[in-house]
Order: structure tokens, then C-alpha cells, then sequence
């Protein structure tokens, strides 16, 4: 009965803040920003937080745009609850991934769950985390040490459907530049070697890969030079892929699979070729079911159910992957927009700022509040979430079912 009482104040608590949650999460969505750039975001939102109790720190992980808001436990044993708030929108769509309701919900859970549960129970913080959409904000914040003890660390993302459950792919990032010869391409092309011969190559052995991959891994890539004019045999032909992969051993193994195709078919065209790895890659998801489901029979208590069973989903990959690695981490959808409706899409970011971003803000915070009431008040819940986690880090990961990046 305590819990629910306490449950029932941090609702009210969100009820109380919801014109000042939505205003700053339109203030976001008129006013994207793009990955490392979320300077006003960032500030609105930690200052937001600074208002309602919490210690601020900005600019933490050498990052200028994350920060950590912190509200101290009174004991050092005291258990610690986390919310991640990301804020970054899309190059040219804006919010359509809807980070400015993610940014809120999380901000609004922590703000209710800190001035209804005394420090005296436990701490609570908010980390603004930048850059997930490309970026990997998360990434550098875990190798800086700002996902430990802490007790469950939590986000909510909208959807195109409702499921406590979500799970990513580990990822990383290649680009192959390759290089030939320019010439006249109907005077003297004998006396050219032709880059984007190389860069298509590496296409086809790659398409011819991906039928031998394990379930699971996947490959996909873009072209993003091809050459100046048809008259002149490119010197120079570039391309950008993903590769995924349901653990982080099987993503070393693809990468170099991949890696050996572009470098075979530069052979084979007579160019050379130039492998680049972005240094920021994503870790799959650790999902807790024990964590997920205290916040699926939340969302039920507010009327929202998942549906059953869940159709078959797409596989992506978010930073929050990294920051699962370290602490019991959930990553659960809303549903915002109907299931044909696709994420980075413009009808994607009109919902995020319309009527059903809001309603989708208000049940996410309340949700999220609530399963940081029976982390930080019922022990034998926090200890299944525990127990689960240091479990899991002993088996081999499951598949992933959702996307993201």
C-alpha cells in the first residue's frame, strides 16, 4: 500500500509539472539541434532540473552538451535510480526520432520521483546524454565511468507500438575510400583506373556475403562519392556501412569479413583502398526482464498494454547498448504514431510535436517515476533486477528485436 500511495504522488507530481514538461519539450522541438551541437537543449533541460532540487554538473564525459543532475542519497549504501534524457534531433528532420518527449519523460520521472522520495530512501539523477543518433554519446559517457553503481537506469523512446521489452544490435561503422587514376573516359580510358569500379565491387562481394552471415548479423552501405562527371574516369569513390551483429565477438567477426571484401576488391580493380573505423561502437543491448516487467505493470496501471503477442520487429542499434553493460537498463517503447508510421520520417516528427507526443510524454514520466519508486523502495524487487543482471552477464546474448540507429 505504500508503494501505491508513493506511486500515486509521483503521478500527481507529473500532473502538476505537465505545462512546464510540454512547453520545454515543444521549446526542443522548434528548436533542433543536431548531434554535439545540443547546446540549448542541454541547457534548458539541466536547468529545468536545477529548479526542482538537483545538482547540476555540465559539460561531464569532456562532452560540452552532456551533463549529470544529481540529487544525493543520505548513506552511501543507499540504492541509486538513473533516468537518460537524449535531446539530439535529426540532420534535416528535426525531432523525428522524438527526442525532445525522450528528454522530458526522463527529465519529469526524475524531478517527480526526487521531491516525492526523500534522499533519506535513495539518490536520483538525470544524465543528458548527446549524440545518439550517430554520435555515441552514451559510448564515451560508459568509458568515463557514468553508468556505475547505479541500481536501474532507465529511458523511454515513442513508438510505433507499446513493449516494455527492447533489445539492439552491437554496431560499427566503416568507410573505404578507394583510389585509381583519372583519364578521358572515350579519349584514352586504358590509361585510367577507375575508383568507383572498386567502390561497386566491394558492393557485390558484400551483397554476396550477406547470405553466409549468421542470423542476425547484417550489412548495409551507401555510396557517398562516385566521381566528378561521366567524362572523367574517377580517381576517387568513397563509401559509408553499418555493420551489426547480435554480440560484440560476432561484430569483430564481420568487420573483418567486410573489411576483406572492400580490400579484394580493390585488388581485383587495380585501386587501392583506404578502411577507416569509426572508434565509437555500439554494444548490444543487456535487456532486464525483471526491470522491464516493474515498468510494463506500471504502464498497465495507467491503461496501456502491450499487445499479444508482438508481431516481428526490425534490428537496430542505440548507444544505450554501452551504457546496459555496465547497469540493469531498460529501453521500453511507447506507442506515438500508428505501426506504419516509421521513426526519422516528417510524420514521425509532427507527431513528437503535436497531441500525441504529449499524451506519449506524460504516460512515459509516469511510468518511469513509478519503476524508480519500487526500485528504490522495495528491496527484494531491486534484488531480482540485480540478480538477473550479474545472470545475464554470464550467458550469451539473446537476438534483438527493435531499431533504432
Amino acid at each position: 500500500m505504500e508503494l501505491e500511495h508513493i506511486k500515486s504522488a509521483v503521478s500527481g507530481y507529473i500532473d502538476k509539472e505537465a505545462p512546464s514538461l510540454w512547453s520545454l519539450s515543444l521549446e526542443l522541438h522548434r528548436h533542433p539541434e543536431v548531434a554535439f551541437q545540443e547546446k540549448r537543449a542541454s541547457a534548458a533541460v539541466a536547468r529545468y532540473l536545477e529548479e526542482r532540487g538537483f545538482g547540476i554538473e555540465m559539460g561531464v564525459a569532456d562532452l560540452p552538451t552532456a551533463f549529470r543532475a544529481k540529487r544525493t542519497a543520505k548513506g552511501a549504501s543507499k540504492p541509486v535510480v538513473s533516468f537518460m534524457a537524449e535531446y539530439d534531433a535529426l540532420p534535416g528532420l528535426g525531432h523525428a526520432c522524438g527526442h525532445n518527449v525522450i528528454a522530458m519523460a526522463s527529465a519529469g520521472a526524475g524531478a517527480a520521483l526526487a521531491n516525492t522520495v526523500g534522499p533519506e530512501t535513495g539518490g536520483v539523477q538525470v544524465l543528458g546524454t548527446p549524440a545518439e543518433e550517430g554520435g555515441g554519446g552514451k559510448v564515451i559517457m560508459a568509458k568515463k565511468g557514468f553508468f556505475r553503481r547505479i541500481d536501474a537506469n532507465m529511458m523511454m523512446h515513442p513508438s510505433g507500438e507499446t513493449r516494455a521489452m527492447v533489445n539492439f544490435l552491437a554496431l560499427a561503422e566503416l568507410r573505404f575510400c578507394f583510389y585509381g587514376k583519372a583519364s578521358h573516359a572515350s579519349a584514352a580510358p586504358e590509361k585510367g583506373i577507375n575508383a568507383l569500379d572498386g567502390v561497386l565491387a566491394a558492393f557485390n562481394v558484400i551483397s554476396a556475403l550477406r547470405q553466409h552471415l549468421p542470423p542476425g548479423d547484417k550489412v548495409h552501405g551507401v555510396i557517398t562519392e562516385g566521381g566528378e562527371a561521366p567524362n572523367i574516369i574517377p580517381e576517387k569513390a568513397a563509401a559509408w556501412f553499418y555493420v551489426r551483429s547480435e554480440t560484440e565477438k560476432g561484430l569483430e567477426d564481420i568487420l573483418q569479413r567486410v573489411i576483406n571484401c572492400a580490400r579484394g576488391a580493390a585488388r581485383s580493380t587495380g585501386t587501392r583502398v583506404r578502411v577507416d573505423k569509426n572508434p565509437i561502437t555500439y554494444a548490444p543491448m543487456r535487456v532486464n526482464g525483471e526491470l522491464a516487467s516493474l515498468f510494463r505493470r506500471n504502464l498497465e496501471s495507467l491503461g496501456i498494454f502491450e499487445p499479444d503477442p508482438l508481431p516481428p520487429l526490425a534490428m537496430g542499434s542505440s548507444d544505450v547498448g554501452n551504457a546496459s553493460q555496465n547497469v540493469p537498463t531498460i529501453h521500453p517503447e511507447i506507442q506515438m504514431v500508428s505501426p506504419d508510421t516509421s521513426a526519422h520520417t516528417r510524420a514521425f516528427a509532427e507527431a513528437a510535436g503535436g497531441t500525441a507526443g504529449k499524451r506519449t510524454l506524460f504516460l512515459g514520466a509516469k511510468a518511469l517515476a513509478m519503476t524508480g519508486v519500487d526500485i528504490l523502495l522495495d528491496k527484494k524487487a531491486r534484488d531480482r533486477v540485480k540478480q538477473e543482471f550479474r545472470i545475464e552477464g554470464r550467458r550469451p546474448a539473446s537476438r534483438p528485436r527493435t531499431a533504432e540507429k
